[in-house]
């Protein structure tokens, strides 16, 4: 059995506060993670379960709760969140919170609206479930990993008409949406554009399937 890499939370908190931008998930292995293996042999996926597992441990952690805690590969991110009655949306291109006056304590009337269609139905974040279990870092090997590992690579690759694709089916970020969302929304536009119906488009039915083939080899989860 794989054996978890224990990262000191209070140490891994210091580090991502204190890097002046976000940071890549490479780097917070090679600087944070590696020096904790001791020489011992240790695959790749140990040491990124582990990181991931810290990372949610602190994010799930109440005491906590004063920090943004941002994890993506690409960019990992843990700062402060804004003074109260300021608005607590987070750009990690820029790195920074908006800060408008909010109208409910965290966003402001921009950011309120534009998440309102997704409130109150991302109930259920499989990454943050898959990762907080320690048990998980045994499927290293599994065919499930092998597709969620596939879906990121095909993400990276092909970034920008992923984002296309998304915003074609009205999400406004991959954190917005999930396959069940995918599938609802491609049934949606392919029940209005379908050839049959007077309003049938056939050149809208192609782009809808292509963006929708893309989407659900990433979304597997």
């Amino acid at each position: 059995m794989n054996k978890l890499i224990e990262i000191p939370r209070i140490d891994l908190l210091a580090y991502c506060v204190h890097v002046p931008r976000p940071v890549m998930e490479s780097v917070i292995i090679r600087e944070v993670v590696n020096p904790l293996c001791n020489g011992n042999t240790v695959t790749l996926f140990q040491k990124h379960f582990s990181l991931f597992h810290a990372l949610y441990s602190i994010k799930n952690d109440p005491a906590y709760y004063a920090y943004m805690v941002h994890i993506h590969p690409m960019n990992i991110v843990i700062r402060h969140y804004p003074a109260y009655n300021k608005c607590i949306d987070y750009n990690p291109w820029t790195d920074s919170f908006c800060e408008n006056q909010t109208i409910d304590g965290t966003y402001c009337e921009f950011h309120y609206n534009l998440y309102a269609p997704f409130r109150g139905n991302i109930l259920y974040d499989p990454l943050n479930e898959f990762y907080s279990d320690p048990y998980n870092i045994n499927y290293e090997y599994s065919e499930e990993l092998k597709k969620v590992y596939n879906g990121f690579t095909k993400y990276i690759i092909n970034r920008r008409k992923v984002e296309k694709a998304l915003a074609f089916f009205s999400f406004s970020t991959i954190e917005h949406c999930n396959k069940a969302q995918l599938q609802k929304r491609y049934r949606e536009l392919v029940k209005k554009y379908h050839p049959d119906h007077y309003h049938g488009d056939t050149a809208m039915i192609k782009e809808i399937n292509a963006h929708y083939t893309l989407l659900k080899e990433i979304f597997v989860v």
